[in-house]
């Protein structure tokens, strides 16, 4: 007998409430699935446990080549490599004892890389030592690493010397990076070779060589190289290479990204399909933990697949560990830089070697001595801003800080201890070159405009730093003669402190001051350069010159959205199965919440029964969202069989937030 079939249209709305009975003096945690990942989460303890299931006997875990990424990846992951042992025998004295297999200039790198990660001397393991070995490839005909035609081992090359403590500005890491960014190709990748097509693999290493070598994130060649990989990410989220996706280039990708400062498993690396690289690398895990090339396909070498998945699954990037940079003390100098309308950044720093690159022929000039365009360069590094520099007239000059430019009738001009210098800023040598007389204590640069090519300093001082509330204390501005390398009073200068004085003939001011207050004062005057700051302590300090207002946008501790507002399933029978419908849960609020739900409503067991989120019965539902993210769950309803309702069926699901565990 033909059952006949009921009819039922369904609507069921969506409301969002929050749950808030976990004490406010909980801090919240961030969500279970976040990225990066951690030691203790599934995916990377089973691929640690495979790692350490495929030990051998002598140490090795996998090929000689395969040990070595395995040793990075044990320390990425916060454990000593030299307690991975089978019996007496760790990988690192595995390592050690076949040292000697290494015979190329990548055996080299990747041994350095392994050996540092591992806590040992590259310079002595194995009774090799490995970065003289390195050292050794360099060619200063082509004034590159390795072959002259290969890529692979410049970048591999510099990730090593910056993980053994040389400098970022040595002559062979500045080479090699200087032959990286002439070889990129058009579309912003490289390839294995010169003028090969570009590889995400080879792109993604380079990427990391050249930030380990001081590229910034955001130059053009970087953000070249990330705009080609996007320009390979497939649906899966993944990468093309070779035809396909697989787990190596997701893992080196991943890493490169992350190097750059970017999150691989963030809105800006999803795919049309909405997945990351993150998320296609997790599907090449297996249930015994290693990590496969392709799907069905373990690849030529698991344990080392598994390893690069593991380290960038962490977050981590190469160089894995870095030593201490080597080299001499440099020399430590004052530095200011006063710009047009404030002082741009004033403070302390120590110079040695650099390298500067020209902004405008990308040419990078090294500087083996410390240097007042070195101090420049350290301040920027410390200050975060940024200047630009020109070749176009032989030797560097500088035409920017920190967005003031140069033009016809204004410039940034230095001084060394006050003294206008008489060389540019690249030949002046910090303790050495004269005049002034070295030991140099400050450096200045100043912007001038308006033709004021001969701007004088300026220079504040005060008889007494610390005076009591209503204590009249005295500040003095002077200005410097380049005639006569002397300092005299200054007239008409207007100091800056809890109110705006201005000096008399003697080149002073009498301040008093009726309440606690920290004074930062320095001086102004027409047509001369700023002068330094001095602070001043009135009474205990802990009042202020000026008010500031103050605002602030509360937001509520748990607090969720959820979109749509109502779905409809449409029409359905008993034993049918709605077309899966997508609700989007939001954290508007401060804390990282844990999300359960709960459906009710007037239609019998309908929703009780038949309402699935991403295929589980409603009530196991639980998500745990962090501040700021979305996740999206797939519902779906299945009219029970024995359901007699007809006619439109509504319900709610109702949303619970509560402070994530």
């Amino acid at each position: 007998m033909k059952r006949q079939r009921t009819i039922a249209h369904i609507v069921i709305s969506i409301i969002t409430l929050a749950a808030t009975s976990v004490s406010l003096l909980i801090a919240p945690v961030m969500a279970a699935d976040s990225y990066p990942l951690q030691t203790t989460d599934p995916e990377v303890a089973d691929a640690l446990t495979y790692l350490s299931g495929e030990q051998a006997s002598d140490g090795s875990i996998g090929s000689f080549v395969d040990s070595a990424w395995v040793a990075m990846a044990i320390a990425a992951a916060d454990e000593d490599p030299h307690d991975w042992q089978m019996g007496d025998n760790s990988i690192v004295s595995y390592l050690a004892a076949s040292a000697a297999s290494a015979s190329l200039s990548a055996d080299y790198s990747r041994m350095v890389l392994a050996i540092v990660a591992s806590g040992e001397d590259p310079t002595d393991f194995g009774s090799r030592d490995f970065v003289s070995l390195l050292e050794g490839t360099y060619d200063d005909a082509s004034q590159q690493i390795g072959s002259e035609t290969a890529l692979n081992d410049d970048a591999f090359g510099i990730m090593a010397l910056i993980a053994a403590g040389q400098s970022q500005s040595s002559q062979i890491v500045t080479d090699a990076v200087s032959f990286l960014l002439a070889n990129q190709n058009g579309d912003g990748g490289w390839g294995w070779t010169v003028g090969s097509a570009s590889d995400v693999d080879m792109s993604s290493a380079i990427i990391m060589a050249l930030i380990s070598a001081g590229e910034s994130a955001g130059s053009a060649a970087i953000t070249d190289a990330l705009a080609y990989i996007k320009s390979t990410q497939q649906a899966n989220g993944g990468f093309l290479s070779w035809g396909s996706t697989n787990a190596e280039t997701d893992s080196w990708a991943i890493s490169a990204i992350m190097a750059c400062g970017e999150d691989p498993n963030g809105a800006a690396w999803s795919s049309t399909g909405g997945n990351t690289p993150v998320d296609d690398l997790l599907t090449y895990q297996q249930a015994g933990g290693e990590f496969y090339y392709q799907d069905g396909s373990p690849g030529a070498w698991p344990s080392q697949t598994t390893a690069k998945a593991i380290i960038a699954l962490l977050g981590e990037s190469y160089p894995v560990a870095t030593l201490e940079p080597t080299g001499e003390e440099g020399v430590t100098v004052d530095i200011r830089i006063e710009g047009q309308n404030s002082t741009i950044w004033s403070g302390s720093v120590t110079v040695n070697e650099s390298t500067i690159t020209a902004t405008d022929s990308g040419t990078p000039y090294y500087f083996e001595d410390p240097t007042a365009i070195g101090a420049l360069d350290e301040a920027s590094e410390l200050g975060g801003f940024p200047y630009e520099t020109t070749d176009a007239w032989g030797s560097l000059f500088i035409t920017s800080i920190a967005g003031e430019e140069g033009s016809d009738t204004s410039a940034w001009l230095y001084r060394v201890d006050y003294f206008s210098a008489l060389v540019g800023a690249g030949d002046f040598i910090l303790g050495e070159t004269t005049p002034p007389n070295p030991p140099h204590r400050e450096v200045l640069f100043y912007y001038i405009s308006d033709n004021n090519w001969g701007a004088l300093p300026l220079r504040v001082e005060v008889d007494n730093a610390e005076p009591e509330v209503s204590e009249t204390f005295t500040v003095t501005v002077s200005e410097y003669s380049d005639d006569t390398n002397e300092w005299s009073p200054c007239e008409g200068a207007t100091v800056h402190a809890d109110a705006n004085y201005t000096t008399g003939a003697l080149g002073t001011a009498d301040i008093t001051v009726d309440t606690d207050a920290t004074l930062e004062i320095y001086a102004e005057k027409e047509s001369f350069i700023r002068s330094n700051r001095v602070i001043v302590t009135v009474g205990t300090g802990s009042g202020t010159a000026s008010e500031v207002g103050l605002t602030a946008t509360i937001i509520p501790a748990i607090a969720i959205t959820a979109e749509p507002s109502s779905l409809d399933f449409g029409e359905l029978g008993p034993r049918d199965t709605s077309d899966p419908q997508v609700i989007t849960i939001t954290n508007v609020g401060a804390w990282a919440v844990e999300v359960t739900c709960e459906a009710n409503g007037g239609a019998g067991d309908l929703y009780f029964e038949g309402l699935e989120l991403n295929g589980d019965l409603w009530e196991l539902f639980s998500k745990i969202i962090s501040r700021g993210n979305d996740t999206e769950c797939s519902a779906t309803l299945t009219v029970p069989e024995g359901y007699t309702g007809v006619g439109e069926q509504s319900g709610t699901i109702i949303f619970w937030a509560a402070e994530a565990p």
